[in-house]
């Protein structure tokens, strides 16, 4: 994987954790489902990690972090592959191989952690109700974007993690509910 290293992804997870959260699973990962549209990634480089409540997937080209809670994608499985480690599949939204699934090659050492760190996925400890404040931050766009949106957007970065909280449109902030990093309410 080129443009982020293992310390610098570990470090955008560390940023997202809670007080009580520890990291199960850390490893690289390659999507090699070429059908997947990759709407922020024009990578299919990632980095993965699961806690004992959170997935997290790390885009290596846009460097942002997405947490799922650990019971609510339609797809996290492991799938083995012979003396190469394996696949993980996800799907967040059970959308299907054209629209959302990922298959995520791992190797054989993030694959043993991976089985442990989901083996009680459904049983999931739930996060702690905690909150977060935004700021916002100016964001240089691409170019292919310049014409249609502008040179700059404005969005709302978690003031704890540096997720996605939302956006500035037409002058008015548009918050999420939560921060797309940490889970934390907003």
């Amino acid at each position: 994987m080129s443009g982020m290293n293992a310390y610098m992804a570990r470090a955008i997870v560390d940023r997202t954790l809670y007080a009580e959260e520890t990291v199960r699973a850390f490893g690289a990962a390659t999507d090699i489902n070429t059908l997947t549209p990759t709407f922020v990634d024009s990578s299919p480089n990632f980095w993965v990690a699961v806690t004992e409540s959170r997935f997290i997937l790390i885009g290596e080209a846009s460097g942002k972090a997405t947490s799922h809670r650990l019971a609510e994608p339609q797809v996290l499985e492991l799938r083995k592959k012979l003396f190469a480690g394996g696949w993980l599949r996800f799907d967040p939204a059970g959308l299907g191989p054209e629209l959302g699934l990922a298959l995520l090659k791992v190797d054989k050492k993030l694959m043993r952690a991976l089985e442990a760190a989901l083996a009680g996925r459904a049983q999931a400890k739930p996060l702690p109700k905690e909150s977060t404040t935004y700021s916002v931050e100016v964001v240089k766009n691409p170019a292919y974007l310049v014409s249609l949106i502008g040179e700059e957007s404005h969005v709302l970065v978690c003031d704890t993690c540096g997720g996605y909280c939302g956006e500035v449109v037409d002058g008015e902030a548009q918050q999420q509910s939560e921060c797309t990093a940490c889970l934390r309410q907003i």
